[in-house]
């Protein structure tokens, strides 16, 4: 038995292009007129398919807050289906090699690390305010599992990182590799002087596994090297792990831009690793679907020259 909200008749039909548009620029603007605006088209076109959507899902979808459309739950549940169908609409609508990023008002999602949205989306984004200043940028954390799935269906257009157990069906391309360091207080017994390979041993460790890693590259590095590291505390924020460094006798593994820039920001040395773990590389990836599309070809091009520009790429320390 269906049950619909009072005021309500519920489903009749399907939902069309249109309504999805609407739902979409009411999302984006949060007040009739301006969605209209958006839209191209006239203040009661947008309220009348307004009030289809409502009659279609039996619910008030957007309620008003002050001078402002607030989304309702069902409606809040329905954005990441209806953001996708507009990006698929906007490739199938754009000919063949035909973007305009200074043209275009697009939305770029991007899945990165918090240490990596820190250090490359800002100069990222300084780029498109001069190359594509109508198109924005949404940073997201999607969990390893999901990763494909989220690429695969558009709600992320791109991840950049370590990715760790990514799937091997996806696209990619290897950015940069860096060495290890060994991060340290600035007030420990070893900040004046290196780590040895049994000084490293006999430490507590701060292990960092992020979420879009299937496994902490680190950890498996030790494992396959036969060195045993002693845990003391295990967290998915590089900042994090920097402030519990910063407090304690802590150390922590890290890459060689990570290390620079946390020493920067928070009392604490960084010493070479005294043993060889190889490099650690990192990688953007994405799927099939948007290898030939040429806002997605566009995006890549600049998520590579920013990282690149950005990020000290010398692998020695």
């Amino acid at each position: 038995m269906t049950t619909n909200t009072p005021g309500f008749p519920g489903r009749a039909g399907r939902v069309d292009l249109t309504m999805v548009a609407t739902l979409k620029a009411i999302f984006d603007t949060g007040t009739v007129s301006k969605a209209a605006e958006a839209l191209g088209v006239t203040q009661p076109s947008v309220s009348q398919n307004l009030r289809r959507l409502r009659e279609y899902f039996g619910d008030e979808l957007f309620v008003r807050t002050g001078n402002a459309l607030q989304p309702t739950p069902r409606a809040i549940a329905l954005l990441p289906v209806v953001s996708r169908l507009m990006r698929d609409l906007d490739v199938i609508s754009r000919p063949p090699d035909d973007f305009d990023p200074r043209a275009s008002n697009r939305e770029f999602i991007l899945c990165m690390s918090e240490m990596a949205e820190f250090i490359v989306l800002p100069r990222l984004a300084a780029t498109f305010a001069q190359e594509a200043p109508g198109c924005s940028i949404r940073g997201v954390r999607v969990p390893q599992p999901r990763l494909l799935q989220a690429l695969e269906q558009g709600e992320v257009d791109l991840a950049a990182g370590n990715l760790v157990g990514a799937d091997p069906s996806l696209r990619q391309k290897r950015l940069r590799e860096y060495s290890l360091i060994c991060m340290v207080s600035a007030s420990s017994r070893w900040k004046d002087t290196p780590l040895t390979q049994q000084g490293y041993i006999e430490s507590r460790h701060v292990a960092v596994h992020r979420v879009t890693d299937s496994v902490d590259p680190v950890a498996e590095r030790l494992r396959i090297k036969g060195i045993h590291r002693s845990v003391a505390l295990s967290v998915s924020s590089d900042f994090v792990a920097a402030r519990a460094v910063a407090e304690t006798d802590l150390v922590c593994t890290a890459s060689v831009p990570v290390g620079r820039q946390l020493a920067a920001l928070f009392p604490i040395r960084i010493w070479p690793l005294p043993f060889d773990l190889g490099l650690l590389s990192t990688r953007m990836i994405w799927h099939e679907r948007f290898q030939r599309d040429a806002s997605h070809i566009w995006l890549r091009n600049q998520v590579e020259a920013t990282y690149r520009g950005t990020i000290d790429g010398a692998p020695g320390y």
